[in-house]
């Protein structure tokens, strides 16, 4: 959904900047612009896809839990296990979180690369 938007715009973009006279120089300046959107696309659906795996893997073990629970008779058991639930939840969540850490610090040393790169090549 977003590579095709991005297509989209980039290609009515590009369209409108190639009635200026000197199409070439006009894409040349339009690469760094196209790259950084390339960049962000796959960034944002590297998040979603990652937030997706999360929530439905946190519904899965939730529902499990819930099933456990349901037939614990022993009150001291079932506290353990909604406990070693917790656990295991709390260390998915900040997994989750340094995983998307490294996404976006990722993304910005690529886009701090690509802004170097970019005045560089203006000069």
């Amino acid at each position: 959904m977003f590579t095709q938007l991005t297509e989209q715009l980039t290609n009515q973009f590009t369209t409108a900047m190639k009635s200026f006279s000197n199409t070439a120089q006009v894409e040349t300046a339009m690469k760094p612009l196209n790259s950084l959107v390339e960049l962000n696309t796959k960034t944002v659906e590297q998040l979603i896809s990652q937030q997706t795996a999360l929530i439905t893997s946190i519904l899965n073990d939730s529902v499990a839990q819930t099933k456990a629970l349901s037939s614990q008779t022993d009150f001291t058991a079932a506290v353990e296990s909604q406990k070693s639930f917790n656990e295991a939840l709390q260390a998915k969540v900040s997994n989750s979180a340094k995983e998307a850490f490294d996404v976006v610090s990722k993304t910005s040393e690529e886009v701090t690369s690509l802004v170097k790169d970019s005045v560089k090549f203006d000069k």
